[in-house]
């Protein structure tokens, strides 16, 4: 197997990258120069015909680290992305490097507005190198934009999406005004994978609204449209995960396990708790439990104690339920939810950022109860212009 290279050095150490010279240039170097693979330093030979982009490519014979393996899937991926961003006309440079934070991004891209560093990830790395990636990029003010692999991509269902603290790290929203987003890019078949609308159904799953394009059949600038659930397709999709929590009768290990026996030592199960509880939040991603976790414990330790007529500020709300986020300075989750408990006359706001409560919380008695109970609460949302997790 012949394994691509975009950058080789010469005998001299000096790196070069094919991509980026004219071929003039390249046939010129052809000529005068031996070229090297930086990470084993085994012999590379110039591949630059008329129908691939110029790169580095080890022999047969070669036994590099990266051949066969993440690391051949990682560049060509890279040089296929490479050039869908050229023959858009925007300005793209391959493995530059940015001196000021130590960094050289897979791609560096000149929009009209700003530059954004193109991030393609197909191995798992701890989310630390992640943070601290984003750090650098964020103090020079380029923006980083993440693709993970194809390999990375595990769909269950047609709304369904399999993710995992790792791949957590990278949903994306570019604005308040956008979904949330995950972009995947598969080099073998060239399609390019945009989940839309991420919203965390547990700590392994999430409902998504899934588009996927041949790249060839799409813009850079298409990658941000917008695309929701409506409140009526959530709303159908979260009744079935409602039901899931009522009625599961799996075995429950770690964190689960600590919030049922805090359950129990309450006399609950959850069979008993409001339909207020396990409601769905579109930043829920910043959570590091379950919605039906922190919810539960809002609701039951914060919230219930108090008397009709007491009021409390987002300050409190968000003091309290602080313990349980990943990203402990954002008042996203906490807002939505407040918003969802408005709805429903739970509580309502008095003045800005507090908020009186209205009436009490009521438990059930029995699993039918509760279901009915559930399907009453999720219709008041969809027959609502303020849909369930807006």
């Amino acid at each position: 197997m012949v394994v691509l290279v975009l950058r080789a050095i010469t005998k001299k150490g000096c790196s070069v990258t094919l991509a980026k010279l004219t071929k003039k240039q390249i046939d010129i170097l052809r000529t005068k120069e031996n070229f090297y693979c930086p990470e084993c330093k085994q012999s590379v030979i110039v591949r630059a015909g008329p129908k691939v982009i110029p790169h580095f490519a080890h022999r047969k014979t070669s036994n590099c680290s990266i051949q066969g393996g993440e690391g051949a899937y990682h560049q060509k991926g890279k040089l296929i992305l490479y050039e869908w961003f050229i023959n858009q006309g925007i300005p793209t440079e391959l493995e530059i490097f940015i001196p000021e934070i130590n960094q050289r991004p897979d791609l560096l891209i000149r929009t009209k507005r700003r530059k954004i560093a193109i991030e393609y990830q197909c191995a798992t790395i701890p989310i630390s190198h992640i943070q601290k990636r984003n750090k650098g990029y964020k103090r020079v003010n380029i923006l980083p934009i993440w693709i993970l692999g194809g390999n990375q991509f595990h769909r269950t269902s047609n709304d369904h999406l399999k993710i995992n603290a790792f791949t957590t790290a990278f949903i994306q929203q570019f604005s308040s005004s956008l979904p949330t987003k995950l972009f995947y890019f598969c080099p073998q078949r060239k399609i390019i994978s945009i989940t839309n609308d991420l919203i965390m159904t547990s700590t392994n799953r999430a409902l998504v609204k899934f588009m996927f394009k041949p790249l060839s059949q799409i813009t850079f600038y298409e990658l941000f449209s917008k695309s929701y659930f409506s409140t009526v397709q959530l709303c159908k999709l979260w009744r079935n995960e409602k039901r899931k929590f009522r009625l599961s009768t799996s075995r429950v290990y770690g964190k689960e396990l600590a919030w049922r026996s805090w359950l129990y030592e309450k006399n609950l199960t959850p069979q008993h708790l409001p339909s207020i509880i396990h409601l769905p939040i579109r930043s829920q991603y910043q959570m590091a439990v379950p919605t039906w976790n922190w919810q539960s414990r809002f609701i039951i330790d914060f919230l219930h104690p108090l008397k009709v007529g007491d009021t409390f500020s987002l300050q409190q709300a968000q003091q309290f339920i602080r313990r349980f986020q990943y990203k402990q300075e954002t008042e996203g989750p906490i807002i939505e939810y407040l918003a969802q408990l408005i709805h429903v006359n739970i509580i309502h706001p008095v003045s800005v950022h507090r908020y009186v409560k209205n009436t009490p919380i009521i438990f059930y008695r029995h699993i039918e109860e509760a279901l009915r109970g559930d399907d009453e609460l999720l219709k008041s949302f969809m027959y609502n212009e303020t849909g369930v997790g807006e």
